[in-house]
């Protein structure tokens, strides 16, 4: 029977307990402040917001490098020679990583290394690495091929909405236009941003407190796709208050989700979304 070990890269933010579960193996992103550079997930996501206070320059984000990737597949074929990896990318068109991966799979043995873009990012990746590997847990005798066109239909059914608490982040990354960013603020509107085939693109704009455009963000989220509420996370970046965390779980329950850990946004995508951002994370029934 064939053992398949999965990888991924930091920048899915997966969760420790995911990781151990199922053995996922991370390959690092990069993040650069100032002169120095430094992997992902090696210190606090509130030093990228520290060096943005400091500066006024978002630290600069960038994916995994070929080598990366090579020294994490080599070590799994090192442990697990007759092993296959399914590689599940951060989304290709935001980031190097993809074509790292797919230079560094060119070094193994032909049929060993299979890789599928993610098309998402940070907890939207993470769901369906998750559910990748529930499905080979599920299906041991399973072919690549099928796991692979299992994650291309998972991808289109993953639905991932942020709240950013602030612009100030977008706007400073031209995310948000001047134009946007100025008339969100005088209007009080709050726009959210949705994962679409792989890019961050502006959603659904909302007026108000955070706390009322919280609710509106999960009453349309819940409205406008038919999710499947054991699917569903919610998280954030750092500078998430506890009233909001308890509302966010409060609203949820309403649509028969359970309580579940908060998932905590890293440094890739919390460098966008800045401080206090929300997200909500689900998969559409087919």
């Amino acid at each position: 029977m064939t053992h398949y070990i999965i990888t991924t890269e930091s920048g899915s933010d997966l969760t420790q307990r995911v990781i151990d579960r199922y053995d996922v193996r991370i390959i690092p992103m990069h993040v650069t402040m100032g002169d120095k550079s430094y992997i992902d997930g090696s210190f606090p996501v509130t030093n990228a917001f520290d060096f943005y206070d400091e500066t006024g320059t978002l630290p600069k984000t960038s994916g995994s490098t070929p080598q990366d990737n090579s020294e994490v597949f080599q070590r799994i074929f090192e442990e697990h020679p007759d092993a296959k990896i399914i590689h599940i990318g951060y989304s290709a068109v935001t980031t190097v990583s993809f074509n790292a991966a797919r230079i560094a799979a060119e070094e193994f043995k032909p049929g060993s290394v299979h890789l599928v873009d993610s098309q998402n990012v940070s907890f939207g990746l993470a769901a369906i690495v998750e559910e990748t590997a529930k499905f080979i847990e599920a299906n041991p005798a399973t072919s690549p091929e099928e796991i692979v066109a299992f994650v291309e239909d998972l991808r289109e059914r993953v639905r991932f909405i942020f709240l950013p608490k602030t612009l100030v982040y977008l706007h400073a990354g031209g995310r948000v236009s001047n134009l946007a960013f100025h008339g969100a603020n005088l209007l009080k509107l709050q726009p959210t941003i949705k994962v679409e085939e792989g890019y961050l693109k502006p959603d659904k704009k909302f007026r108000g407190s955070f706390e009322r455009c919280l609710k509106r963000t999960i009453e349309d989220f819940f409205k406008r796709y038919a999710i499947d509420p054991a699917t569903v996370t919610i998280g954030g970046s750092p500078g998430v208050l506890a009233e909001h965390k308890q509302l966010a779980y409060d609203y949820v329950a309403e649509y028969g989700v359970k309580p579940s850990d908060w998932f905590n946004t890293g440094t890739v995508i919390s460098s966008h979304g800045g401080p206090g951002a929300f997200g909500i994370v689900g998969i559409e029934r087919k």
